[in-house]
């Protein structure tokens, strides 16, 4: 049985390693329209890759290497986290450039891959070394201590900034569907998976010292997640796909608390006459910024006139009138061939789901049911 278990990790590693190149040679095609984003999830998978290379045959295969070193614990293990925070700023539209900021990030990788490398060079008889050799439980507790603190601080640093971007999203767009960054939490969750397994480890090296199988056991559960984030990588599609200049972000920063004056009424009254008369919410693409155009005015006033002067979001004001419109629709006898999803597409809705969710929370009940006691 255990002849088996270990056959079954060989192949979960090395088909690992394969779907992490495999995807990044992917999303680098010359027919895949490229992206910032993909890159980094490129660079991500790569390293997740190499991390499991380094962890299973560094020892075996580049022995005269392996021998000048300290095994203090893999440097390559200090990137995953730093490389997920990346790929999430350019993901929610934040570009990552080459600042000292930047490569503060990557200190910790470097300075333990420094100490890894370089500790046995100090003098020939170290009593640092000889400590470390005395205590191998301590130091490999450490290093496993540091994982977990790094990838909790960035799970909660990227959990922050979805947070954000969720709320940023709906003053921008009127239908969320193709820029739901809900799958964002499917990495997060991986990432939280391995964090979990990281604490694991520190915690049986706490009560029963350096275990033989950590390293197969880490190689797995990269493994494992470079075929999720492979997976997700590849169907992902960027938030908005519109193109960033100069230090422009594709959505805004939350905007100070203290506005510079009230909205206008007449510009509110403006905006609703418009909404009553035109019925741009019937365009299930609407945004801000299309709407601002429309009314000849900057999207920062328009952003203004809905959030302080009729007091919601834009996703929340544009689909109340897409639910008024389907409750007309309801009573229309000309649109009594259409079911209730005909109604919704036509009111300027994308999906069932999103439809439903809608209606209910401005009217209390599902659509449905507003049918059945309207009848």
């Amino acid at each position: 049985m255990a002849a088996l278990f270990e056959q079954l990790s060989l192949i979960v590693i090395y088909a690992g390693i394969a779907q992490g190149i495999f995807v990044t040679l992917l999303l680098n095609n010359k027919s895949v329209r490229g992206s910032r984003a993909n890159w980094f999830l490129s660079v991500l998978l790569l390293a997740m890759s190499f991390s499991v290379l380094h962890t299973m045959f560094a020892g075996r295969v580049i022995t005269h290497f392996a021998i000048k070193s300290y095994a203090l614990g893999d440097p390559s293990f200090f990137l995953i986290a730093p490389l997920l925070w990346f790929y999430v700023q350019e993901l929610t539209g934040r570009r990552v450039r080459l600042s000292f900021q930047t490569v503060a990030h990557l200190f910790p990788c470097i300075v333990s891959a420094f100490f890894s490398l370089f500790l046995t060079h100090f003098s020939i008889a170290n009593p640092l070394i000889d400590y470390l050799n005395g205590h191998r439980s301590w130091s490999s507790g450490v290093f496993w201590f540091c994982m977990v603190v790094q990838f909790s601080a960035y799970l909660f640093f990227i959990h922050k900034r979805w947070l954000t971007y969720q709320k940023l999203i709906e003053q921008e767009v009127s239908n969320t569907e193709n820029v739901s960054i809900g799958w964002v939490r499917f990495f997060m969750g991986v990432f939280l998976a391995i964090t979990l397994t990281f604490l694991l480890m520190l915690l049986n090296v706490i009560h029963h010292g350096t275990m033989f199988w950590s390293g197969r056991t880490i190689a797995v559960i990269f493994s494992l997640s470079i075929f999720a984030l492979g997976y997700k990588g590849i169907l992902q599609k960027e938030i908005f796909n519109r193109p960033i200049t100069g230090n422009q972000q594709v959505l805004p920063e939350p905007a100070s608390e203290t506005p510079a004056k009230k909205p206008e009424q007449q510009l509110i009254d403006r905006l609703l006459q418009y909404m009553a008369d035109e019925k741009p919410y019937l365009d299930p693409e609407l945004t801000l910024s299309d709407l601002a155009k429309r009314l000849h005015i900057s999207r920062s006033v328009l952003s203004q006139l809905i959030n302080e002067g009729i007091g919601d979001n834009f996703y929340n004001f544009v689909n109340r009138y897409r639910v008024e419109q389907v409750k007309a629709y309801m009573n229309n006898p000309a649109m009594k061939h259409l079911n209730l999803l005909g109604l919704a597409l036509e009111a300027g809705f994308k999906s069932k789901s999103t439809f439903n969710l809608i209606f209910k929370r401005f009217t209390g009940q599902t659509p449905s049911e507003y049918l059945k006691r309207n009848d």
